[in-house]
């Protein structure tokens, strides 16, 4: 099961570049389409966590995903408590770190296609709250 994962993780992430940073801006204009490639991010984030930040972390970080047709944002929060991690939708505790983000961009981080620290010294990320949780990012979750 493990190996059909990591092939589908790795189909994913090829598809994604495959797009290209324009088509893929596009893409995620359209809502089902946007929905979709969403779904499959935050479904796979709570897994993705790793069993070292599942035991040590109490945290909260909250997800605001621009770019959507209307102007509006999408927002995600994922709570790592009690060595479990679960996803919500909308706005329902308060975050230690929120991460503001596009959501070509989330999808090019996400799938190893983007740095998320280049990303910020871009200025394509913004963040509010807990900026050592921001740094620490990178060992809580397991790609693959």
């Amino acid at each position: 099961m493990k190996r059909l994962q990591s092939a589908a993780v790795r189909w994913f992430s090829r598809f994604i570049r495959a797009l290209g940073p324009e088509r893929l801006r596009r893409t995620m204009l359209g809502p089902r389409r946007r929905k979709l490639l969403l779904g499959l991010v935050f479904g796979a984030m709570p897994r993705a966590v790793s069993r070292r930040a599942l035991a040590k972390e109490n945290v909260v970080i909250g997800w605001r995903i621009t770019g959507r047709s209307d102007g509006r944002s999408d927002m995600r929060q994922l709570v790592i408590e009690s060595g479990t991690a679960a996803l919500m939708e909308g706005e329902p505790r308060e975050f230690d770190l929120e991460i503001s983000i596009d959501g070509a961009d989330l999808m090019l981080v996400a799938t190893g296609n983007a740095s998320g620290p280049a990303l910020f010294l871009k200025e394509r990320i913004e963040l509010d709250g807990d900026l050592y949780l921001a740094a620490r990012l990178q060992g809580i979750f397991r790609i693959g």
